[in-house]
């Protein structure tokens, strides 16, 4: 297992490790819409190449870490906009509606930020120490980069504990009400120095 850039063209196998980790939690039971929604999701958190890592194990994809500089924004639009023959009317405003809990939670990590500071966007792993080793390398990257500190936000649906075990101490606390279908989420943002 080693770890690679993640570039554009690895989105389709990471939405579908991010659908395999979080499909069914809305519980819609149309595939087609949650592969969807996963795959805007993977597509709003990929914002360069700059701190994204991923872990491959030869042609397979393990995991991957999505992490950007705090200002850099998402560039989403195009391609969801030309998803008319994939999803109906219907169900691209849920994925807006799920992508606008994703902004919400952002906006929260943004405003305890500095400019300089990184953002870890979305993280997947399928083997055990994969994630460690994603996690780390990514922090290398940021401090190589000048980041003071690293930023990210994990809701209920997340093992934030991990978070604690790796040197991240609570920033915030809020609960996300933006996505009925989810429910109102209890969300952390985590901080870490590098």
């Amino acid at each position: 297992m080693h770890l690679e850039i993640f570039t554009e063209k690895d989105i389709p196998a990471a939405s579908a490790l991010t659908y395999k980790t979080w499909g069914g939690e809305m519980q819609l039971h149309d595939t087609a819409l949650e592969s969807f929604i996963y795959e805007a999701m993977v597509r709003y958190y990929f914002r360069g190449e700059g701190l994204s890592l991923k872990l491959q194990e030869q042609s397979e994809m393990l995991g991957f870490l999505l992490a950007a500089p705090v200002g850099v924004q998402a560039h989403l639009e195009p391609w969801f906009a030309a998803q008319a023959e994939v999803v109906d009317a219907a169900g691209k405003k849920l994925a807006q509606n799920y992508l606008d809990y994703l902004a919400f939670n952002g906006h929260k990590v943004k405003a305890l930020a500095h400019p300089d500071d990184a953002l870890l966007c979305l993280f997947v792993s399928t083997v055990h120490g994969g994630g460690s080793k994603l996690l780390a390398a990514v922090e290398e990257r940021a401090r190589s980069s000048h980041a003071p500190q690293v930023h990210l936000w994990a809701d209920a649906t997340c093992n934030y504990d991990y978070y604690r075990h790796r040197g991240y101490s609570e920033s915030a606390y809020f609960v996300n009400k933006v996505l009925p279908q989810l429910g109102a989420q209890q969300t952390w943002v985590y901080s870490k120095k590098l």
